[in-house]
This record gives C-alpha cells, sequence and structure tokens, in this order.
C-alpha cells in the first residue's frame, strides 16, 4: 500500500462513453499490432493499441506519472494524491504467469486496472491498462480465465453504468511465445458495419458468448425507442484457429 498526502483530486466523469459505446465504434486505432503490445481502455475514447511496455514488476507499482495514458498525472499533483495499490494473481498460462494490479486514487477519484504477463524472470509485460473515473464504471472486477475448446483464454470484462448492458471487455489467448489479442470487438465492430443494412444499429452492450465464441443481439432501426427494437437480428460465430478469433458465418435477418 502507497500512502502520501491527500488532497481531493476534482474530476468529472465525461459522458461521451454512452455515445461512444452506443455508435458501436468501439474498435482499436490500429488492429494490428506487435507481440506484447499493451490495450489501453478509459472512459470517453475507444481503446487503443499501444506500444509494448515492458518493465520490472516494481515499475507498475510505483510513479503512476511515467505510464498513465488518458488522464495524467503530473509529480506536481502526485505529491497531493492519496494512492492505495494492490495485486492479484490471476493465473499460470502455458507457462506464462498473469497478474492484476490496480491503483485506487482518492477513494474512486480515478482507478487504474493493469494486466500484466511475466516475460522473462525479471521482466513484465502490459498488455491491458484501464482508466475510469467515478461514476462511469459499476465496479473492477478480477480477470477470468476459461477454457475455450483447446485454448485458455484470459478475460477482463467490467460492466458500465447505466442500462444499456455496456461492458469493457476484452480476451486474450496464448500461445508458446505469449499472449495474443482476440480482438473480439474490433472484429464484431467491423462485421456490423458490412453486414447491418443502412440505418440499422445494435444499440446495447453484451451479446458476446465467450464459451460459444458467438455474439448474437437485436437490431435497432433508427427510429426505434431504445427499450424496443424492431430492425430484426444479427448473429456472428467465431472459431479459433492458431489461437486466432476467425469470423466462420455472419446472418442478418429482418423482423
Amino acid at each position: 500500500m502507497i500512502r502520501v498526502p491527500h488532497k481531493r483530486l476534482i474530476v468529472k466523469a465525461v459522458l461521451a462513453i454512452s455515445l461512444i459505446l452506443a455508435s458501436g465504434v468501439r474498435a482499436a486505432d490500429s488492429p494490428s499490432h506487435p507481440r506484447w503490445a499493451v490495450r489501453v481502455s478509459s472512459d470517453g475514447h475507444p481503446s487503443v493499441i499501444d506500444e509494448p511496455n515492458c518493465h520490472p514488476l516494481d515499475y507498475f507499482a510505483h510513479d503512476l506519472s511515467h505510464y498513465n495514458y488518458k488522464h495524467p498525472l503530473d509529480r506536481k499533483q502526485l505529491s497531493f494524491l492519496q494512492d492505495t495499490f494492490s495485486s492479484r494473481p490471476i493465473s499460470e498460462i502455458g507457462g506464462f504467469k498473469v497478474l492484476q494490479l490496480e491503483h485506487l486514487i482518492n477513494d474512486h477519484d480515478l482507478t487504474v486496472k493493469i494486466l500484466v504477463v511475466q516475460r522473462t524472470r525479471g521482466e513484465f509485460c502490459e498488455i491491458y491498462h484501464q482508466e475510469w473515473l467515478a461514476g462511469l464504471y459499476q465496479e473492477v472486477l478480477p480477470a477470468q480465465v476459461s477454457e475455450v475448446g483447446s485454448d485458455t483464454i484470459l478475460s477482463t470484462a467490467d460492466p458500465v453504468t447505466g442500462n444499456g448492458n455496456w461492458r469493457d471487455d476484452h480476451y486474450w489467448t496464448f500461445d508458446k511465445d505469449g499472449p495474443i489479442d482476440l480482438e473480439v470487438n474490433d472484429k464484431i465492430s467491423e462485421t456490423q458495419k458490412t453486414l447491418l443494412p443502412k440505418g440499422m444499429i445494435v444499440m446495447n452492450g453484451g451479446g458476446f458468448d465467450l464459451l460459444t465464441l458467438t455474439y448474437a443481439m437485436p437490431v435497432w432501426k433508427s427510429s426505434d425507442a431504445h427499450c424496443c427494437p424492431t430492425g430484426g437480428s444479427i448473429e456472428i460465430k467465431f472459431a479459433l484457429k492458431d489461437h486466432q478469433l476467425v469470423v466462420v458465418s455472419q446472418s442478418y435477418k429482418e423482423n
């Protein structure tokens, strides 16, 4: 636990996240990325892929100014913050140790959730970095490990406040060289753009079943109320091939 003199950090929960998620713009800036790249997720922003960020474990436990992304904290600000740090083991997948690290700033004003994977004996790589302000996420949950066929999948899913069933969820498989970002939301978004007729949207979150690798959701017409979609339904079936997620079928059905 790290504690420094306390002064309230003034932060406001932005509403842009609901607009971004409702529009389906959840894809990363660049789906293609190098091995060990970090996926960055933050309130009000679609997730993005950044360069690999690998260091000794102690680096991720201290001095937030070195690696936070969307809510930068400079050294002067840090002297007035209370930072409660915690670490929990998640699993060991294919010989790679996975840890979840959390920084709780000023009693939930800002929370930073990090997933790191041990690449070598003294080196951990950040594969997921999430920053959120108070009021936008319901809670920070532990990452999970699931067996899907012959693959072991690491997942993180944190519910977003509101009635749209949105989750900040991301998934990785592992091979002998380390983690592979499955880019689930990116692939769903790309398929929606090509499959749905003009004026049709998926307004709510959720819909992806990890165990069946299937995405299924009702579709809204532009004139539909949030309660009552009348635009039919969309279904995308995926498969894992060489630890990568691929689309094997897709369909849109009108009501």
